[in-house]
Parts: C-alpha cells; structure tokens; sequence
C-alpha cells in the first residue's frame, strides 16, 4: 500500500512536471499574439495547479486533515511516467534507472 505522504507527493511532482512541460512549450519565438497569449495562460494554470497542490500537501503536514490526492492514472503508472520524463530531463545528473517510482517503492508497506 502506498503511503498518504507518498501519494502527495507524487501528486506535486506529477504537477511540477505538468508545470515544466507548459513553460517548455512557451520557450519559443514564434507565434502571433494570441498564441503567446494562450501558452502564457496554460503555463500560470499549471503553476497554479502546482501551488494549489503543494499548500494542500503542507496544509494537510500541519492538520494532519485527510486530502484527496487525484492523479490522471494509477499511481504506479504516473510514477512510471515521471521516471521516463526525468531521465529525458537529466542535463548531466546521474539517477537511478526509475528515481521517482523507486522512491514511491520504498514507501509502500
């Protein structure tokens, strides 16, 4: 069983990753106005989820009040997701072959 901490936190990282992948998107010099528009709206709406995610998870550290976590799979999956995405994202760091879902692992009871 995974831990509540554990799924938390695979939530924000699933959230950073969304984040990043919609400022990648936006690092271009092309486009007309409303399509800059548009990258920047996705890019705050993700930086908003991501914020969002992070003050329930430390709201949650503080109450100890259960939180729902939502993820768009199956905890395992997204963590396995993660895992392909960091190692694309590496620039020169050495991970482990699965560093996030290796992670979630060593959290399950």
């Amino acid at each position: 069983m995974i831990t509540a901490d554990s799924l938390a936190r695979l939530t924000i990282a699933w959230e950073a990753c969304q984040l990043a992948e919609a400022a990648r998107t936006a690092v271009t010099i092309e486009g007309d106005p409303e399509e800059l528009l548009a990258r920047a709206h996705e890019v705050l709406a993700a930086a908003e989820r991501y914020a969002a995610t992070v003050h329930a998870f430390t709201c949650q550290q503080t109450t100890a009040q259960p939180v729902s976590w939502l993820l768009p799979e199956a905890p395992e999956e997204a963590a396995a997701d993660l895992d392909e995405w960091v190692l694309r994202h590496q620039d020169g760091e050495d991970f482990s072959p699965a560093p996030i879902s290796r992670r979630l692992g060593d959290a399950v009871s």
